[in-house]
C-alpha cells in the first residue's frame, strides 16, 4: 500500500548529495507555508535515502530560517564525520537559491545495555474520553492526515497550563518509523492556544527532536495510536517553550523533542 505521507516525503535525486522533494498544498498551514513536520521530515529522509548512511537516525535539530513556499524544495546534504557506529550529518534546504532551513542530523547504531530505566508513561484518559480534532475552515491542511483525540487540555481557552495530551495517529493506518516520529513530534498546537481564549499565531524557529526507540519498538508500535505529552516552561516575551513526549500505547517512551517558537 501507498501511504499518503510516503508520497508527500517522496525525493528525486538530482547530482552527488542533492535530492528535490515537491511541497504541495496537503502539508501547507493556512498562511501558505509548509508545515514545519514535513520540513524536518524530507530532511531527515535525504539523510536516510543517501548510499553512505550505515545507521539509523536519533537525532535532528532544525532551525527555520524563513518559510518553505509551495513549489520544489531542493535537499543538499553532507556527511560531516563518520565513526564505527555513529555519523553526522548536515543538510541544508533550498528554495529559488535561497537557504530555508538547516539541519544537523546524528545517525547511530545503539545496541542493549543492562541499563534499562525509562520514566513511566503518564496516566491519562482513553480516546473516547477527549476530543476528536476535527477539521474547520482555519485548519492546516496537514491536520486531516492524523487522527487526534486531545485528552487534557483545552485548546483556545486559558487552561492555566500549557500542558497537554493528545492521542494520534496517521489516518491512513500508515505504521510510524523515525521519519513520521520526527514530523509527529511538531503537531502540537502553538502553547498559546491553551493559555489565551484568542488566537495567537506563532512560528517555530528551532526544533530539536531525540528518538530513543529501538527498531524493534518501532515496530512494535505500528498504526495504532501514539500518546503525546507537551508541556512548556515559559510562555512569555512573544516566545515560547515546547517540550513533547512520544510514547507507544504500550508504554516505551519513543522520542522527545524541544523547541522554541515565538508568537505576537
Amino acid at each position: 500500500m501507498s501511504f499518503l505521507f510516503d508520497q508527500e516525503t517522496a525525493l528525486v535525486p538530482r547530482g552527488t548529495d542533492q535530492f528535490v522533494a515537491e511541497c504541495s498544498e496537503i502539508f501547507q498551514n493556512p498562511s501558505g507555508a509548509a508545515f514545519g513536520g514535513w520540513v524536518a521530515a524530507i530532511a531527515a529522509r535525504a539523510v536516510e535515502e543517501h548510499p553512505d548512511c550505515a545507521a539509523p537516525i536519533v537525532s535532528l535539530q532544525m532551525s527555520y530560517l524563513s518559510a518553505v513556499a509551495p513549489g520544489e524544495v531542493e535537499i543538499r546534504i553532507r556527511l560531516l564525520k563518520s565513526g564505527a557506529s555513529t555519523q553526522f550529518w548536515r543538510a541544508e534546504l533550498l528554495q529559488r537559491d535561497a537557504i530555508t532551513n538547516t539541519a544537523d542530523i546524528v545517525t547511530s547504531n545503539r545496541k542493549p545495555t543492562n541499563i534499562d530505566y525509562q520514566l513511566a508513561r503518564p496516566e491519562t484518559k482513553a480516546m473516547d474520553g477527549g476530543i476528536k480534532l476535527e477539521v474547520m475552515p482555519m485548519t492546516p491542511n496537514w491536520v486531516a492526515t492524523y487522527q487526534q483525540y486531545i485528552v487534557q487540555g483545552t485548546p483556545f481557552s486559558d487552561n492555566g497550563t500549557p500542558e497537554t495530551m493528545t492521542w494520534i495517529k496517521q489516518e491512513d493506518g500508515r505504521p510510524v518509523d523515525r521519519k513520521s516520529i520526527i514530523a509527529i513530534c511538531d503537531t502540537p498546537m502553538p502553547r498559546t492556544f491553551f493559555l489565551s481564549d484568542i488566537p495567537r499565531m506563532g512560528s517555530t524557529v528551532s526544533m530539536a527532536t531525540y528518538i530513543y526507540a529501538s527498531e524493534d519498538d518501532i515496530a512494535a508500535a505500528g498504526s495504532d495510536h501514539l500518546l503525546l505529552r507537551v508541556s512548556g516552561a515559559t510562555v512569555r516575551n512573544s516566545s515560547t517553550d515546547q517540550r513533547v513526549e512520544l510514547w507507544s500505547k504500550a508504554g516505551t517512551l519513543l522520542a522527545t523533542s524541544n523547541q522554541i517558537g515565538f508568537f505576537r
